[in-house]
């Protein structure tokens, strides 16, 4: 399957601002089932720099400065992949690894405050998956799907886990941390994934969308789709993955002024 990815992204300010180095998290991070075909990337006004780069987790990203006063940022992104089929269960976990990653991982460990009803509720999940790491990501990514409702919400903020749990509602990025949250209190490292995940079923109205990779000893980062209670599958291409929500942001930067500003996107996503 081919896709073609188109996303425009523009901030209008009210009065001109001195824009400080941004981040532009938007480029394809690598995965077996998929390649790269096309990738083009425009900004305007044009910077008086764009250095493609690798963040500390491994993400590349471009980084963006400007060395006069700017009115608007308009970043357009145009990706070409083509991807290839999918079996996510198309490994053997290991017990004894060959490798000790449990350093490296502990970032993914990180927890914040998780209620007595949350714990209890992801505990009894985990005991009717009878202890295989396996059946129980993917019997909790199900769950949380027929138990939450999600909606739309437009915030660079996610839920706190526990009003999450709660209200029983949340966006991609709402649910998608409460269950990391669930799986590291369970000492399973968890992170968040920002990217595009493809609807054939859905002509426009395209967005960025959230999800989370648990870490399977034997087999590696597994996708988890908990807003639609699936393995993420070879339509799913992510753009940055972390152990915290906003550093996935595709845009990440400030800048220098009392101006306001006004933020609008459009993304389409068609198979070709």
């Amino acid at each position: 399957m081919k896709l073609k990815i188109s996303h425009r992204t523009l901030y209008e300010y009210s009065t001109p601002v001195f824009a400080e180095p941004h981040h532009l998290y938007f480029y394809p991070s690598q995965r077996n089932y998929f390649q790269l075909r096309d990738f083009h990337i425009s900004v305007d006004p044009s910077p008086s720099g764009l250095a493609f780069r690798l963040d500390a987790e491994n993400n590349p990203y471009h980084q963006c400065w400007f060395n006069s006063d700017i009115r608007k940022l308009e970043i357009t992104v145009e990706i070409e992949v083509e991807t290839f089929e999918l079996n996510p269960f198309d490994f053997l976990v290991e017990e004894d690894p060959h490798k000790d990653h449990q350093t490296a991982l502990q970032l993914y460990r990180t927890t914040v405050e998780l209620g007595a009803e949350p714990l209890k509720w992801v505990s009894e999940i985990r005991e009717l998956s009878g202890g295989n790491l396996v059946t129980f990501v993917s019997y909790l990514v199900k769950e949380i799907h027929s138990e939450w409702e999600h909606n739309e919400r437009y915030a660079e903020n996610v839920l706190p886990p526990n009003v999450c749990f709660e209200q029983h509602s949340g966006s991609c990025r709402d649910l998608s941390w409460m269950m990391i949250q669930m799986l590291r209190h369970l000492n399973i490292p968890a992170r968040f994934v920002s990217g595009y995940a493809f609807n054939p079923g859905l002509k426009e109205g395209h967005e960025l969308h959230a999800w989370v990779e648990a870490w399977v000893p034997g087999g590696g980062w597994i996708g988890l789709d908990p807003s639609a209670g699936l393995l993420a599958m070879e339509n799913y291409i992510p753009t940055c993955s972390s152990y915290k929500p906003e550093n996935t942001l595709p845009v990440q930067g400030t800048y220098r002024g009392m101006s306001t500003a006004n933020l609008s996107f459009e993304v389409r996503i068609e198979e070709v």
